[in-house]
């Protein structure tokens, strides 16, 4: 089902809530039975019942730095995923590790519902192929609720830059072997630019930023940096334009910007993707529970309003197709690592 509205699981939430603890830690089973049996009825105080349930906050894990682009997907839904659960959402960035400080501290977290996470794609792929047991959790074993957006990756320079196009950029660095910079997002960044290298054949150093791409934009616009790797999250304020897109299709809110396809240079698929995790093990009604409170969110007329604003393709998934989305994207980025 494409969409599953909240009003059919929002016993199961209260559940999932009161789990979590109430401000008088009362036990639960009183609180089950009497959802259960609205739910079964579908009594008028189904709502008002979940309402009740305080979770004092849901904690959403923000891997990365504010500002970029996983912070500006949760800020986007908060409100609406705050009225769709009736609970707070706490929101903490645990930035470092290219995401892994945050990952991990989802992997150890209770799988009650009441700590969920931003995930992009192919970030957390990368570090689980690359670091094996060492990133201290693996990509695959994380409960897949939703993702929400994605966006081709592009490379982007300052409004003001030099470098009007594609090929302005490659003659730089044809012209000035390792001169010309470019940076991304840590080891996933380096993985883009290795894509890009690999279908130009361009000579670029590559500089690391590990907080995030809301880090990496005063760089570029400041003229530090001549250009950066990652999703539509660049061009947040409009301090970068891009040159140049992933993946094979035009986007029609950029009609003069090339695919790499385009441009002669095949062989950048990779696209970036957000959405939202679970620690291991959480109850499949938990993650459908959420799932059914994402897909209300993104109707929310200022939801869409906001990603009307932005070039996102949004994305309706229930919890099945989450995880086959996660696991397609994950064999793409294993096959862009040679692995």
């Amino acid at each position: 089902m494409r969409i599953r509205r909240l009003s059919i699981v929002l016993a199961v939430l209260a559940v999932i809530l009161a789990a979590c603890g109430s401000e008088e830690g009362s036990p639960a089973s009183e609180t089950e039975a009497g959802a259960g049996s609205e739910a079964a009825s579908g009594g008028e105080d189904e709502a008002a019942a979940a309402a009740e349930i305080d979770c004092r906050a849901i904690d959403v894990i923000v891997p990365y730095a504010p500002g970029g682009g996983s912070d500006q997907q949760v800020r986007r839904l908060q409100s609406a995923l705050e009225a769709a659960t009736g609970s707070r959402l706490n929101i903490t960035y645990q930035e470092g590790g290219d995401g892994s400080v945050g990952w991990n501290a989802l992997a150890n977290a209770e799988p009650d519902g009441c700590t969920i996470a931003n995930v992009v794609l192919p970030n957390i792929s990368n570090l689980s192929l690359t670091a094996g047991e060492d990133i201290g959790f693996s990509a695959e074993e994380f409960e897949y609720v939703a993702f929400t957006e994605y966006s081709p990756n592009i490379i982007g320079v300052a409004t003001d830059s030099e470098f009007q196009t594609l090929d302005d950029f490659i003659e730089a660095a044809e012209a000035n072997p390792g001169e010309v910079t470019i940076s991304g997002v840590g080891s996933n960044g380096e993985l883009l630019v290795d894509e890009v290298i690999n279908a130009t054949g361009m000579d670029v150093t590559f500089v690391p930023v590990s907080g995030g791409v809301g880090d990496i934009v005063p760089q570029v616009a400041g003229g530090h940096i001549d250009a950066a790797i990652s999703g539509f999250s660049l061009l947040d304020g409009d301090q970068v334009r891009p040159i140049a897109l992933s993946g094979t299709e035009p986007h029609e809110d950029f009609p003069d910007v090339p695919t790499f396809d385009e441009a002669g240079y095949p062989g950048v698929e990779l696209v970036t993707s957000w959405g939202f995790i679970l620690p291991p093990e959480t109850p499949q009604e938990i993650v459908e529970t959420w799932n059914a409170a994402v897909q209300d969110a993104l109707q929310d007329e200022a939801v869409t309003e906001a990603y009307a604003e932005t070039s996102f393709i949004v994305l309706e998934q229930d919890a099945a197709e989450a995880r086959s989305y996660f696991e397609e994207q994950h064999e793409i980025t294993r096959e862009a690592l040679g692995q």
